[in-house]
């Protein structure tokens, strides 16, 4: 089976790790996979899949180009608009958008580009049940696939060294650096977890627009000894900052589903997060951690400390959930939905 991959602008983040993923175990079961963009401002890692850049600017080389393939599986609202002249099954994969701040533009165009398309799509794949609810209220679109994003447990998992350690407890957050992100709020309840753990430490890992902010945050509340602003890391290192924690938190205000949940729970980490569908619908699930009252500060801090005592009893089941969420099944769940597509 011939398989495009699809997005519009390809970039770092969590919808180029699950088409990176995706494309890999797929080539792995023996797809013929390519990753197809408008243009690249972050190439995929070498597996064994082909990257090309679409041939837009020609539409009767663009229609040749879709034609060359079996399944059509976009992760992008601007190539939704492909589907027009797309003659084979076209799978639409739903990872959301913030609702407020600078992503509400590119959430409209989400929005606006499935409600336009979406009596072209063969099937539509949400990352999360509280994606899936979204759709069908704003855009009463009801038959939908759930299937849940995946983590490489080989790369992450449990056994790795703690090379990174910078104190105890140690906490982490792993993201872009955006506004819903809310970064600034780990920060300042880090400030009330270090009135009873001296030597806490967070390690806040990603770049983005918020890094001078965060920065000045960080000076002005004294912590430059408690918080570090990583930065991007590596794709080998990542797991390792992962492994060097006791606990991975977060207080995003919007997520679709939050891969680095599920990487925190592969190398047995439990997690806090904020209150948000999403967040809820993982953590119940899982059994791996707690939410915490979303703008609640002292709930927050109180409940880093609460899991961070008490986190051997999470870990099994961190274990657990995210071995069934491997890569590897998650592609076997795609691979249905092609094969019903197709038919």
């Amino acid at each position: 089976m011939r398989v495009l991959m699809m997005a519009g602008r390809y970039i770092i983040g969590g919808a180029s790790t699950v088409i990176e993923n995706l494309a890999d175990q797929l080539s792995k079961k023996g797809a013929d996979v390519t990753i197809g963009a408008l243009t690249f401002g972050h190439v995929p890692f070498h597996g064994a899949y082909e990257v090309k850049t679409l041939p837009v600017y020609n539409i009767s080389k663009l229609k040749q180009f879709l034609d060359g393939f079996d399944i059509v599986h976009n992760h992008h609202p601007l190539t939704n608009y492909l589907a027009l002249i797309s003659r084979k099954p076209f799978v639409y994969h739903y990872h959301g958008a913030p609702n407020y701040g600078k992503g509400i533009l590119f959430r409209f165009s989400m929005l606006f580009s499935i409600k336009i398309m979406k009596h072209t799509f063969n099937a539509v794949i949400s990352v999360s049940e509280s994606g899936a609810r979204e759709l069908k209220r704003y855009l009463d679109l009801n038959d939908i696939d759930v299937i849940y994003n995946g983590v490489d447990t080989d790369r992450f998992k449990p056994s790795l060294d703690e090379r990174f350690r910078k104190g105890t407890p140690q906490f982490l957050f792993v993201g872009n650096l955006y506004e819903h992100k809310k970064v600034e709020e780990l920060i300042l309840a880090l400030k009330e977890v270090v009135k009873g753990y001296p030597k806490a430490h967070l390690q806040i890992v990603g770049g983005g627009i918020a890094y001078t902010i965060l920065n000045n945050l960080i000076k002005k509340l004294h912590l430059q000894d408690n918080v570090a602003l990583v930065g991007r890391v590596s794709d080998f290192d990542l797991p390792f900052y992962y492994a060097s924690c006791d606990l991975y938190v977060t207080a995003s205000r919007y997520e679709t589903f939050g891969l680095p949940i599920l990487e925190a729970m592969a190398c047995g980490k439990p997690v806090v997060a904020s209150s948000i569908p999403p967040h809820v619908e993982l953590l119940n699930k899982s059994k791996a951690g707690i939410t915490y009252h979303i703008g609640d500060l002292k709930d927050l801090s109180k409940k880093m400390i609460r899991i961070y005592e008490k986190k051997d009893r999470y870990k099994n089941n961190a274990i657990h959930f995210a071995k069934e969420h491997d890569w590897s099944v998650v592609a076997e769940q795609v691979m249905q939905i092609y094969t019903l597509a197709y038919s």
